[in-house]
């Protein structure tokens, strides 16, 4: 496939370093499975081998998709043998790789192992922190300062740094107009900025440990967000940007970070309807994201609600139905006198004598189908 056909396809589903090779274990949604159309209208065969590429997506990398290798494919299906695909693997690898996407770079992935990954990823990255915010502590401890632990959205947005070098009261020196210099001893509390921008000690042991396992390599997870120029966290990280000259993948953050401030669950920019749909929909606003909020909690009260209780609310809101027609009736001039005689003399009709409303009206609908099959 060109280069030019990838561009077109979707954005891959998990991020470019996720990586659960350590995770043993792949969460099963047991009822989703068994209810699914998947379970009753394929074969064993076909399901089986659904069940082996799901497995072998999980500890891929990035986690969540597959090669676009048929040989590849079929061999994690189980229809590869010395070399060779099983003739039979033509009849089921349309079944096996229901629901796979192909995304723009290259891959297959499959959005609910997708889903899982991406709730696992996070995960991972908060044990990630926390490592990083022991150390944070260790060196507060050591050196009587008060470097503030970084709070998660905005070290993650900022590329998970971890094992930076940390200052010392000898090394504070002025940052910008807006601080005044810290003096040795001051114990006043530093922003991440400070601490990624001050030139720091020589690491002491086990301050370099636990340097990145993986740099997220999407942008939208750095979004220049190193640079320690940069005045404050509200500039880096506006929670509500425009999409003029914001790319997906950081509208895909922010969206992220909208939806967790306003009481949705488990919200991650990897999810497939806020990096796929959403954040690549230029319709998709925040005002309109806040309606659909709005009207999930009009229905649900104080019941929380995750992503796919969400979606077709955002759905019904890009695309409300048509006003339906007013409905003409055709039949209003029979409701009274006035308006059979009114239809009469529309059509060129009079009453004759003795004849009753009932009866004068019979004979306008007759004259009127006649009308309407000539024309016909």
């Amino acid at each position: 496939m060109k280069p030019s056909d990838l561009q077109a396809l979707p954005a891959p589903l998990t991020p470019a370093d996720c990586d659960l090779q350590d995770f043993k274990f792949m969460p099963l949604d047991v009822a989703r499975l068994r209810d699914s159309d998947m379970a009753s209208e394929q074969t064993p065969e076909e399901n089986w081998s659904a069940v082996l590429l799901w497995a072998a997506a999980w500890h891929q990398v990035p986690a969540g998709s597959i090669p676009d290798s048929d040989n590849w494919i079929a061999k994690a299906a189980g229809y590869l043998s010395r070399g060779r695909i099983d003739p039979h693997w033509k009849e089921v690898r349309t079944g096996a790789m229901r629901g796979f996407v192909l995304c723009s770079d290259g891959r297959w992935y499959h959005p609910v192992v997708c889903e899982k990954a991406n709730e696992s990823w996070v995960s991972k990255l908060k044990q990630r922190l926390k490592t990083e915010c022991a150390r944070i502590k260790k060196h507060n401890d050591r050196h009587k300062t008060s470097i503030a632990f970084p709070e998660f959205d905005a070290w993650f947005a900022a590329g998970c740094p971890v094992g930076q070098p940390l200052p010392v009261p000898k090394d504070i020196t002025p940052l910008s107009p807006r601080t005044e210099s810290p003096v040795p001893g001051d114990n006043t509390p530093l922003s991440l900025d400070e601490v990624l921008g001050v030139p720091g000690e020589t690491p002491s042991k086990g301050q370099g440990e636990g340097q990145r396992q993986g740099e997220l390599t999407s942008k939208a997870m750095s979004g220049g967000a190193n640079d320690s120029s940069r005045e404050d966290d509200d500039d880096r990280f506006p929670r509500r940007p425009q999409h003029q000259g914001v790319s997906p993948d950081m509208r895909a953050v922010a969206i992220a970070t909208l939806l967790t401030g306003a009481g949705v669950r488990k919200v991650t920019a990897f999810h497939p309807a806020v990096a796929v749909t959403w954040a690549q929909d230029k319709r998709v606003t925040d005002e309109l994201l806040l309606a659909a909020v709005a009207r999930a909690k009009e229905s649900l009260g104080d019941e929380p609600f995750q992503v796919p209780y969400l979606s077709p609310i955002v759905v019904e809101l890009l695309n409300p139905p048509a006003p339906k027609p007013a409905k003409v009736d055709n039949h209003a001039w029979r409701r009274s006198d006035q308006g059979i005689e009114a239809k009469g003399r529309e059509l060129g009709m009079m009453a004759r004598a003795g004849e009753s409303w009932n009866q004068f009206a019979a004979r306008i609908d007759a004259e009127i189908a006649k009308r309407q099959g000539q024309a016909a």
